[in-house]
C-alpha cells in the first residue's frame, strides 16, 4: 500500500483550560479525498493549522509524505508538499492578484518573466477566476477573493491539499470548476482534505469520511457507506431535525420597508415592499446587484430613489441613520466588516447599544456584561465566557455573536447578508429559527444568500436579481430552488446606466488613483508649479551651482527615505536615522581626515556601514523577538545614538579631507554623480520590490503579518532585514552629508528622520505597511528638498521650510486615502457582466 501523504498520530492540543483535540488520528492516502466534517469548534481548523505547521501540537506526530514535521512552520510544512485554502481567505489585500498567487510559489517553480502573465492567467482561468491579475486583493468581493487563495494552492501543485469551506463563497458554477479540479488532483495522485459543512458536497467528492466532536475523533467512514442523517447524528450527538421552521400564516399586510426606483452604482430602478412577518430573500448570481442593493438599504452605498419605513420617507440614507431608524445590518464578511476579533464577546455584543449600558458616556460594565450574559444563553454561543476574545471563538459562535449584537439594537428590519455563511448544520438549524423568530414578533427580515436551497426553505417570498434589476419575483408553490436558479441563470435583461467603455474608463481612472504610483504624478505636479513660481521670482533658482547642490541634497534624502520605507512596507518604523546619520559623521571624521585620501574613505565607509548594520539589526531584534513597539525600540536607539555621537565628538574637529569631499562631490555637468547613484538605487529596488520573493514578501508582512506567515513568508527574519536594510542606506546618505558638513559634528543629521517619514509618506506609503513605492520616496524627496530650497528664492521666513512640508503632507494624505476609498467603492464585488 501506498505511503500516506499526511498522517497525523494521536494529535492533543489545549489553549488554557480547553482541550481542542484530544489523541486525534488522522490520515490521507495518495489520490484520496478525505473529508472531515464537525460541528463549529468541533477541532477541525485546529487539526489542519496543526497539520499546516501554523500550531505545535502538546503531543503527537505530523508527517506529510512521509517526512516528520520538525518544525512548527507553514514554509516547512509547505517544503514538504502541503497547501492549505483556507476558510477565511489569506489573500493579501495590498498585493496585486498576481502577486498573491506568486507570494507563496517557490524559486524553483515560478515562471520567467515573460511566462508570468499568461501563468497567472491560466491558472485564475482554471477556478473561473474573472479578475484583473493587475487589481489590489482588497478591490475584490469574497467569491473572488475565495477564488484566488483556490488557484494560488493549486499552483504549488502539492502533494497534499487541504481545502477549508472552500465554496462558502463560490456560485454553483464556481464550485462546479473547483470539483473539476479535485478530480484531476485526484487523478495525479494528491492527497486531499476537505472540509464542509454542504453533505451533498462530501458525498460527492469523498473517498472517506471522518467526523470529530467536541475535539475526538467519532469515526471514519467509507463516504458510501454512511447516510446524511448517520452522520449529522455523530456530528451533533444527537438526532437532527433538519427541517427549515414553519412559515406560520404568513406576513400581514402592514408594510415596512418600502423602495421606489432605486438606483446604485451595480442596481436601478428596484421597486420593493418588506412586510411584518416577512422574510425576503435576495437571488441571483453572484455581482449582479443583489449584495450592492441591501448594502444601500443599510446606508453603506450612495443610492438615489425613495425609501420608506412605515410610511415615513428616509432622505439621505446613511449606515448611521439606517441604524438609528431601526435598520440594522447583518454583513456576509464577519471578519472584515462584523466582528471586532480582538475585543470580547461582551464589548462586541453591546457596540450598537452603549447607550442602553452608560450614563454620561461611561460604561456600566455590569449592566453590559448582564446584557451580554442573557444573548449568550438565548442563542447558545459557545464560549468561555463573556470576557473571551471573539478572536478565539469558532466562526459558527462568532456569527452568533454578530446576531447578538443585531438582536440587541431591537430593529425593525434585519439586513442578514449570508447568515449561515461557514457555520455548521446544528447551527444553521439555530440561526434559521432566529431568523423566523424575529420576524413572527412583527418584524422583517431581508435575507441574500448564494444558496437557493435555503431561501426556499426560509424565506416568505425571494426577488431574483440580473444585472441590477428584479427579474423575478417567487412566492407560495412557486419558491423552488429550481425557480431561484432557473430565474438567475436564464434572465435576459441588459443592465442600464453608463455605457461599457464609460464603465471601463472609470474602472481604469479609479485603479490608478488607487494606485501607488498616483501620489508620485501628483507630487510630480507640485513640482512643476513650484519651480515655475520660484523661477518666476528669481531666475537664479535654476542656476547651474543651485541646481548641483539641489541634487545633492535630494540624493542624501533619497536614500535615508528608501531606506525609512523599506522598514515602513513591513509595518515598522525608524525613528533612529536621524542621530545615526550624525554617528556616521562623527566616525567619518576619524578616519577620513586630511592626509589620509581614499583609504581612509574606504575605511571610514567600511566601519560606518558595520555600525550602521548593527544598529538595525540591534532594532530589528527589538521590535521582533523583544516585542517592543517600534516607536518605542528606536526611540531608545536615537537617544543612544546621540549620546554615542556627543561622547565620541563633544566638539566638533576631525576634518574631512578635501580629495574625500572632492571625490563624494563629483559631477557629471551640472548633475552630482550622488544623485545618479541615487537614482539607480530607486530604480534597482523599485524593480525588486515588485518582482523579487523578497520584495513580495516584505509587502505581504506589511499587509498582513499574520495572513504572510500562514503563506510561508519568513516574519521575524523580513523585519530584522528590513531594519538592518533602513540602517545601512541611512550610513551611504550620512557618507554623502559629511562632504557637506566637512567636520566631525554630533547632532548634524537629527531632522533626515522626520523629513525621511514625510518623503515617503507624500510618495504614498502607508504608515501601516503593505503599501509604498520607490519611486514615490524619491519624488516625496526632491519636492520637501525643493520647497525647503526654494523659501529662501521666495523671500519667505525659515518656519515656512517646516510649514510647508506638513501642509503638504496632510494635503497628499487626503487627497491619496479619499483616491483609494473611492477605488475601493468602485470596484468592490465586481459584476461579471460588466
Amino acid at each position: 500500500m501506498a505511503t500516506d501523504v499526511l498522517r497525523l498520530d494521536s494529535i492533543t492540543k489545549t489553549f488554557a483550560s480547553v482541550t481542542a483535540l484530544s489523541d486525534v488520528s488522522f490520515s490521507v492516502r495518495p489520490g484520496e479525498v478525505h473529508a472531515l466534517v464537525g460541528e463549529n469548534g468541533a477541532g477541525k481548523s485546529t487539526l489542519m493549522a496543526v497539520a499546516a505547521g501554523a500550531l505545535a501540537p502538546d503531543s503527537g506526530e505530523v508527517e506529510i509524505g512521509g517526512h516528520r514535521l520538525l518544525r512548527t512552520s507553514p514554509s516547512a510544512a509547505q517544503e514538504l508538499g502541503l497547501a492549505v485554502v483556507y476558510q477565511h481567505a489569506t489573500t493579501l489585500d495590498d498585493l496585486t492578484v498576481r502577486e498573491n498567487l506568486l507570494v507563496s510559489l517557490p524559486s524553483s517553480r515560478r515562471p520567467t518573466r515573460s511566462d508570468a502573465a499568461s501563468w497567472v492567467r491560466r491558472h485564475l482561468d482554471a477556478v473561473g477566476a474573472r479578475v484583473r491579475p493587475g487589481d489590489r486583493a482588497e478591490q475584490l468581493g469574497p467569491a473572488q477573493r475565495q477564488l484566488v487563495e483556490i488557484a494560488r494552492a493549486l499552483a504549488l501543485e502539492s502533494t497534499v491539499l487541504i481545502l477549508d469551506e472552500p465554496t462558502e463563497s463560490l456560485t454553483a458554477s464556481e464550485s462546479e470548476l473547483l470539483f473539476e479540479q479535485i478530480a484531476a488532483l485526484r487523478a495525479r495522485g494528491t492527497g486531499i482534505v476537505y472540509i464542509s459543512h454542504r453533505f451533498p458536497e462530501v458525498q460527492r467528492v469523498a473517498d472517506r469520511i471522518s467526523v470529530l466532536r467536541d475535539g475526538r475523533l467519532r469515526g471514519t467512514f467509507q463516504a458510501d457507506e454512511v447516510t446524511e442523517d448517520d452522520v449529522l447524528e455523530l456530528i451533533v450527538g444527537r438526532e437532527v431535525d433538519h427541517v427549515f421552521p414553519e412559515k406560520g400564516t404568513g406576513p400581514s399586510a402592514n408594510a415596512v420597508l418600502v423602495t421606489s426606483a432605486l438606483s446604485g452604482s451595480r442596481f436601478s430602478g428596484v421597486d420593493m415592499t418588506v412586510r411584518e412577518g416577512e422574510i425576503l430573500g435576495l437571488a441571483g448570481v453572484e455581482g449582479n446587484g443583489q449584495r450592492d442593493f441591501l448594502r444601500a438599504l443599510a446606508g453603506l452605498t450612495p443610492s438615489t430613489g425613495d425609501v420608506s419605513l412605515r410610511g415615513r420617507s428616509l432622505d439621505g440614507l446613511s449606515a448611521r441613520s439606517a441604524a438609528s431608524e431601526g435598520i440594522v445590518h447583518l454583513p456576509g464578511d464577519r471578519h472584515e466588516e462584523g466582528v471586532f476579533l480582538p475585543m470580547t464577546v461582551r464589548e462586541n455584543t453591546s457596540m450598537l447599544v452603549l447607550d442602553k449600558v452608560s450614563r454620561l458616556g461611561v460604561i456600566d460594565r455590569a449592566a453590559e456584561r448582564t446584557m451580554a450574559d442573557r444573548r449568550v444563553a438565548e442563542l447558545a454561543v459557545r464560549t468561555p465566557g463573556v470576557e473571551a476574545p471573539v478572536a478565539s471563538l469558532s466562526g459558527g459562535n462568532q456569527q452568533k455573536v454578530l446576531f447578538a449584537r443585531s438582536l440587541e439594537a431591537e430593529p425593525s428590519v434585519l439586513l442578514a447578508d449570508e447568515p449561515t455563511r461557514g457555520v455548521d448544520v446544528g447551527a444553521r438549524v439555530e440561526i434559521y429559527r432566529l431568523l423566523r423568530d424575529f420576524a413572527d414578533r412583527g418584524n422583517s427580515v431581508i435575507a441574500l444568500s448564494s444558496d437557493a436551497v435555503e431561501l426556499a426553505g426560509l424565506c416568505d417570498r425571494v426577488l431574483v436579481f440580473s444585472r441590477g434589476q428584479v427579474v423575478k419575483e417567487l412566492t407560495d408553490d412557486q419558491l423552488t430552488e429550481r425557480a431561484i436558479t432557473g430565474a438567475a441563470i436564464t434572465a435576459t435583461t441588459t443592465r442600464t446606466g453608463p455605457s461599457e467603455s464609460a464603465s471601463g474608463w472609470r474602472a481604469r481612472l479609479r485603479r490608478l488613483s488607487g494606485g501607488d504610483y498616483a501620489p508620485s504624478a501628483v507630487l510630480l505636479v507640485l513640482l512643476v508649479v513650484l519651480v515655475a513660481v520660484a523661477t518666476a521670482r528669481n531666475p537664479l533658482f535654476l542656476s547651474t551651482r543651485n541646481l548641483s547642490s539641489l541634487l545633492l541634497l535630494t540624493s542624501i534624502l533619497v536614500l535615508v527615505s528608501c531606506g525609512q520605507l523599506v522598514a515602513l512596507l513591513t509595518g515598522s518604523i525608524d525613528l533612529s536615522v536621524g542621530p545615526l546619520i550624525g554617528l556616521v559623521i562623527v566616525v567619518m571624521s576619524f578616519f577620513a581626515t586630511d592626509g589620509r585620501g581614499t583609504p581612509g574613505l574606504l575605511l571610514g565607509v567600511a566601519v560606518a556601514v558595520v555600525v550602521g548594520a548593527g544598529v538595525g539589526l540591534v532594532n530589528g531584534v527589538a521590535v521582533r523577538y523583544v516585542k517592543l513597539p517600534a516607536v518605542i525600540a528606536t526611540l531608545v536607539t536615537y537617544i543612544v545614538l546621540q549620546g554615542l555621537a556627543l561622547l565620541l565628538r563633544p566638539n566638533p574637529g576631525g576634518y574631512i579631507d578635501p580629495g574625500t569631499i572632492k571625490l563624494l562631490q563629483t559631477k557629471i555637468g551640472p548633475v552630482p554623480v550622488a544623485a545618479i547613484i541615487s537614482v539607480v538605487v530607486v530604480i534597482v529596488a523599485e524593480r525588486l520590490l515588485r518582482r523579487s520573493r523578497a520584495g513580495i514578501a516584505l509587502r505581504a508582512v506589511g499587509s498582513d503579518e499574520i495572513r504572510a506567515r500562514r503563506l510561508g513568508a519568513p516574519v521575524n527574519l523580513t523585519v530584522v532585514a528590513a531594519h538592518v536594510l533602513c540602517s545601512v542606506l541611512a550610513v551611504l546618505g550620512g557618507v554623502l552629508l559629511c562632504s557637506l558638513v566637512g567636520v566631525g559634528q554630533a547632532g548634524v543629521g537629527s531632522q533626515y528622520t522626520l523629513t525621511s517619514i514625510s518623503a515617503v509618506v507624500l510618495g504614498g506609503a502607508s504608515i501601516f505597511g503593505g503599501r509604498g513605492s520607490f519611486v514615490g520616496a524619491l519624488v516625496g524627496a526632491l519636492l520637501i528638498q525643493t520647497v525647503i530650497t526654494a523659501t529662501s528664492f521666495l523671500n519667505l521666513d525659515q518656519a515656512w521650510q517646516e510649514w510647508l512640508p506638513g501642509l503638504l503632507i496632510l494635503a497628499g494624505a487626503a487627497v491619496f486615502s479619499g483616491a483609494r476609498r473611492r477605488a475601493l467603492v468602485g470596484t468592490t464585488v465586481p459584476s461579471r457582466q460588466e
